[in-house]
């Protein structure tokens, strides 16, 4: 925790520095001091502001130590530069400079940054397009060629097999052959890799094989909990190991093949309202499951109105126990 110690040591020596001056009434060089540390601090947000990484969040940890490390600069300069000492008339200006790059150094990140994002969405906005032709020109041939759409999207996808545009446009269709999925899911691109995995006709050896080999699985965990065609045991052992991701509750419980042990579980333990509604609707809960489930929901404090769970298992009890 070493690292942290600038983080906090730097500012309040900042603050107490201040406070000294303001209660003697030595006010040299405090106004610019005061006028760099704000500007760093201004121009530091503006720069994390513009950053759109998971983790630019962490930079706000430095900006008080940026503010104040500006501000003692300022402070320096200052107090130095009236001296008549040629030696410490270069020390402050050499103090003003470090302040000035700070500011600088803030403000050139914050452009940099905002170029490369607008380089980045000029490139996602071009590739969206391009899927998206893609994706208007793989519907008008199927359209154009009833009976025959298995054919066409498997031919068509093996001539454009590194053609990343047109797989995540052709993939979501459910006439491409087990096959074709199969080798698009063992792609070493991972979105391509995602999308062969979610689609409904990829197989259930498919969907294993991924589980048991894939070298990153946790990539493809939410795919395989939510596919109606991953095995039991699967989906077992997927639920029972140590979660890395969060949130799959909601697709064990949507999914039939989920086993109904796993089920039972769920709706012994989820406090999720939209979980126990997928819950509900999945036709491997019996009567028995679903009326426990009802009973657990009336258990639970009333609302008023009445919890639309409630209503939902009533509806669907008359209808699974008939």
């Amino acid at each position: 925790m070493s690292f942290l110690l600038p983080l906090v040591v730097l500012p309040l020596l900042y603050l107490v520095l201040v406070i000294v001056m303001l209660v003697k009434r030595d006010r040299r060089g405090l106004g610019l001091s005061l006028l760099f540390a704000a500007v760093a601090v201004v121009s530091g947000l503006w720069a994390i502001n513009e950053s759109r990484a998971s983790t630019a969040g962490i930079g706000i940890l430095g900006i008080p130590m940026m503010g104040s490390l500006a501000g003692l600069l300022a402070l320096a300069f200052g107090r130095l530069r009236p001296s008549p000492e040629p030696l410490h008339r270069a020390t402050g200006w050499l103090a003003l400079a470090g302040a000035v790059f700070l500011v600088a150094f803030n403000f050139a990140q914050r452009t940099e940054t905002k170029n490369r994002n607008e380089a980045r969405d000029q490139a996602q906005a071009a590739y969206s397009a391009e899927i998206a032709r893609d994706k208007a020109t793989i519907d008008a041939a199927l359209a154009e060629n009833p009976g025959r759409q298995s054919s066409y999207l498997d031919s068509a996808i093996r001539t454009r097999m590194h053609d990343r545009a047109f797989l995540i446009a052709a993939l979501p269709h459910d006439s491409i052959s087990p096959g074709i999925l199969d080798t698009l899911a063992s792609s070493p691109d991972l979105n391509v890799a995602l999308e062969a995995i979610r689609n409904p006709a990829t197989s259930a050896e498919t969907l294993t094989r991924v589980y048991r080999t894939a070298s990153y699985p946790d990539y493809f965990f939410q795919a395989l909990a939510a596919h109606h065609h991953t095995p039991p045991e699967i989906l077992r052992d997927l639920y029972h190991r140590p979660r890395t991701i969060s949130g799959l509750d909601i697709w064990f419980a949507g999914n039939p093949s989920t086993p109904v042990d796993v089920l039972d579980e769920i709706a012994k333990t989820t406090k999720e309202s939209y979980v126990v509604s997928q819950l509900i609707e999945n036709p491997a809960l019996d009567c028995k499951r679903l009326s426990a489930l009802g009973v657990r929901l009336m258990k639970q404090p009333q609302r008023d109105p009445p919890d639309a769970n409630v209503m939902r298992v009533t509806e669907r009890l008359s209808t699974v126990c008939a």
